[in-house]
């Protein structure tokens, strides 16, 4: 979605080259199942309601949930009802044996006769994988149906990883410090080594702390491009079992931009999305954007909670951790009454950036 005076985009949407080939680490994080087929003997009922047409179990490890689904023949008439089950197990020569039932009574279906639940996971059941699943109906005192499936395992890339928080511009001939965003994906790290490099292009390892699991925080790279080119820039996170998933290489452009203040004063994106002021004495106070966070929450303004200094370069960036939260500014001066900037926002459940060009108001 484009704005004039600002681009707002997810992280996914950072232009990148096509992918270095690494390796691959999947993790398994969950089972799935679909059942259609009618176990032996099954239906044991001919009203409509009280047969089944498709059932599905996912169990997700990650958000520690199950989501069952049901489609029944017809819908549930008034004054009765239907407990569905839904029971992963282990094939076993003798037939699915149950690790566990988790079950739903159900009065009422939507339009297309299903019931949907989300809920979470029991705690310790799954001492096994899954391979197979039964769904169930129970009705006016009896099994009136059963459907009978297979289960399969689902998997994750599990890893560090390291993606720019915006398109990659650099000023040439100078150190340019920029946001990167660092995720854990699957599993937490209690390190994460971050590197890169490319044709012309350098920038300084980082090293960080402790990263949770499916977490990301923005972090602030320092690059530097001696001169005016289209290059790729290679990142490469750690994690404490150095797995190389996530390796990625990223276009970055350098181009020539003096290195300058820009003047004091207010300044604004063109609708009024992101706003800050420059002192004289060269801090930016006050930088929020008034754009919505990803967590969809009733918070609809973003402040950045600290003075930012910018030096005679007129390229700054900076990270600030408030709780669970993180929020990171990217700024770089492109004339004397404009900044392009980034400002990145991270919380237990999202991610997201959002770039801008401010031009001195007055």
């Amino acid at each position: 979605m484009k704005h004039r005076g600002m681009v707002l985009s997810l992280l996914a949407a950072v232009t990148l080259l096509p992918a270095t080939q690494a390796q691959a680490e999947p993790v398994v994080v969950g089972s799935h199942g679909v059942v259609t087929g009618h176990a032996p003997g099954m239906p044991a009922a001919s009203e409509p309601w009280r047969i089944l047409v498709r059932g599905s179990l996912e169990l997700d490890s990650r958000a520690d949930t199950w989501k069952g689904s049901a489609t029944l023949g017809g819908a549930v008439p008034a004054g009765e009802s239907v407990m569905v089950s839904w029971i992963p197990g282990i094939q076993r020569p003798a037939g699915c044996e149950p690790l566990i039932q988790l079950a739903e009574t159900v009065t009422t279906l939507d339009a297309a006769n299903t019931v949907s639940v989300t809920r979470p996971l029991p705690e310790g059941f799954l001492t096994e994988q899954p391979s197979c699943l039964r769904v169930t109906t129970f009705s006016r005192n009896a099994v009136s149906d059963e459907l009978v499936g297979e289960m399969a395992s689902v998997t994750w890339m599990a890893g560090a990883q390291a993606r720019p928080a915006a398109p990659l511009r650099v000023a040439a001939g100078r150190t340019t410090p920029v946001l990167l965003m660092v995720t854990s994906h699957v599993r937490g790290t209690s390190n994460v080594a971050v590197t890169g490099s490319g044709p012309g292009v350098r920038m300084r390892d980082l090293a960080l702390g402790p990263v949770l699991a499916d977490r990301t925080v923005p972090v602030v790279a320092k690059i530097r491009a001696p001169g005016i080119a289209d290059s790729e820039l290679a990142l490469t996170a750690r994690d404490d079992l150095a797995s190389t998933s996530f390796d990625q290489s990223w276009e970055i452009r350098a181009r020539r931009i003096a290195a300058r203040r820009p003047l004091a004063g207010s300044y604004e994106s063109t609708d009024g999305a992101v706003e800050f002021r420059l002192t004289e004495d060269n801090r930016v106070v006050r930088l929020r954007t008034s754009a919505v966070l990803c967590e969809g929450s009733s918070v609809t303004k973003a402040v950045y909670p600290v003075e930012i200094h910018l030096p005679r370069s007129g390229a700054t960036a900076a990270v600030t951790q408030l709780g669970s939260r993180w929020l990171g500014a990217q700024l770089l001066t492109r004339k004397r009454d404009r900044v392009r900037g980034t400002f990145a926002y991270t919380s237990p459940t999202c991610s997201m950036s959002l770039q801008f060009v401010a031009r001195r108001q007055g």
